[in-house]
């Protein structure tokens, strides 16, 4: 069986040299930082990966773990883009896809990953029960504006805020630059709280950018977001591995 591709590539394949990654959050159907991929330069493409089971891919076998996904994707990013840079941005969930797709190019170095951009969520293990129980509602609230017919009930949310609960830690750490991103107004985590994520990656740390809003605030900060992602991505690119992790 032909399966349709579960990464979207938005910007110039030829001309661009390194390629974002953008790894979905938990409810996630269509891209929602296709707006922020948009803004990029024309020498950093965004990759944008879709959960199968919904969006593009909603006739396909839904993916029930974190680990399922990640093997689709990396097995298309590993035909298509072989032998790039890639740096993951990961928001909420997609931290965990992105710390999971880390470990597999670690293993088998098909792509070079080359940053883990970290956004909004603790580190790989930490699920609070009461952040399960209250995040259904409050992310629903604040993504009115967004996938409006895509999960209007909240089964792809729910099936993701399972997905983090039950995912295990298999490896202790990734070895690849790290930056932690965050809303000042985030409820579920703080800017310092994300500070544990320097014990499952152990590459140069490039520092915790924050933003105006709270969980979803890369909703609103499109342009900020964008920069901030070039600037790290530049960072990252010149020096990694002349810089030490601050411990």
């Amino acid at each position: 069986m032909t399966h349709e591709r579960s990464i979207v590539l938005q910007g110039d394949v030829e001309r661009a040299g390194d390629a974002v990654v953008f790894l979905p959050p938990a409810g996630s159907v269509t891209s929602p930082y296709l707006p922020v991929g948009g803004r990029l330069p024309p020498d950093l493409l965004a990759v944008h990966c879709e959960i199968p089971g919904r969006g593009r891919l909603a006739d396909e076998q839904p993916a029930g773990t974190v680990r399922q996904a990640v093997d689709r994707w990396t097995a298309d990013l590993s035909r298509d883009l072989a032998g790039r840079r890639l740096y993951l941005f990961g928001h909420s969930l997609g931290t965990l896809f992105a710390y999971e797709m880390a470990g597999r190019f670690e293993e088998d170095p098909v792509c070079e990953v080359a940053g883990l951009l970290i956004s909004g969520a603790r580190e790989p293990g930490h699920v609070p029960r009461d952040l399960i129980a209250t995040a259904f509602s409050a992310v629903r609230a604040e993504r009115r504006l967004t996938d409006e017919k895509g999960d209007a009930e909240g089964v792809h949310l729910t099936t993701d805020l399972r997905m983090r609960r039950e995912y295990q830690v298999a490896r202790k750490t990734v070895d690849a630059p790290l930056a932690l991103l965050c809303g000042r107004d985030d409820k579920f985590v703080r800017a310092e709280d994300m500070a544990e994520w320097k014990k499952f990656v152990t590459g140069p740390f490039f520092g915790t950018s924050t933003f105006d809003g709270g969980h979803d605030y890369y909703l609103a900060g499109k342009d900020l977001l964008a920069s901030t992602i070039k600037e790290l991505v530049d960072h990252m690119n010149q020096s990694p591995k002349q810089l030490r992790s601050e411990k």
